[in-house]
């Protein structure tokens, strides 16, 4: 048997082989389920995230990283757009935050009493300066939020969240373009490849055509 050297192994990509641009994006009625069950069963955190991840469609490894002071103004206030530096591509990117969501983010900082230099995504028992959440803790909290609104968590992962408002602009817009720039994507073969919109297509196509 050929044995993989170490190295080979830290140094391949997390996704290697997994698809994982074509996890289900969450439909605007589910998102909307998912956020009120949040606020129902009271969890600050969960509710913040759940909008931001939605709001901004960052990767997990941007949007784990932001801190207090990355999404407010030298008052406190919670800012409706925020400048991040990508870590995938080392490219700078802006993103938006509707009024929600905002909202959502200023209880979470005022419930969590959060520094301007503390990270935003923290366990609930370490809300302070412990190191953010991992890529590995937002995933189990996807799933669990897919749960919750009684989908199926195999089908929904960070990337449902990253997909959700993208394919929803896409739908609406067919406007590639503002979501390659949206997504943060260096080409739009990546966001076409990424939403699955050729294979829609050829999906499509196929449901028209009789043999």
């Amino acid at each position: 048997m050929r044995k993989v050297k170490k190295a080979q192994i830290e140094n391949a990509p997390w996704n290697k082989g997994k698809a994982v641009g074509q996890m289900t994006p969450f439909t605007p009625e589910q998102a909307q389920v998912i956020r009120s069950l949040l606020t129902t069963e009271n969890k600050i955190r969960d509710v913040a995230l759940f909008n931001v991840g939605i709001d901004t469609m960052l990767r997990a490894s941007d949007l784990l990283r932001l801190s207090t002071g990355d999404v407010t103004d030298h008052h406190g206030n919670v800012v409706s757009e925020i400048n991040i530096r990508q870590k995938k591509t080392n490219r700078g990117h802006l993103v938006a935050l509707s009024p929600e969501t905002r909202e959502s983010l200023a209880d979470w900082i005022l419930h969590s009493g959060k520094k301007s230099e503390d990270y935003l995504w923290t366990s609930i028992g370490n809300r302070k300066t412990r190191p953010h959440l991992t890529r590995e803790q937002y995933a189990n909290l996807v799933k669990q939020w897919a749960y919750l609104a009684r989908l199926d968590p195999k089908r929904h992962s960070t990337h449902s969240m990253r997909r959700t408002k993208s394919a929803v602009i896409y739908d609406k817009t067919q406007n590639l373009a503002a979501c390659q720039h949206l997504l943060g994507h260096k080409s739009i073969g990546s966001t076409a490849h990424y939403l699955g919109v050729d294979q829609r297509k050829a999906l499509d196509l196929a449901k028209r055509i009789k043999i």
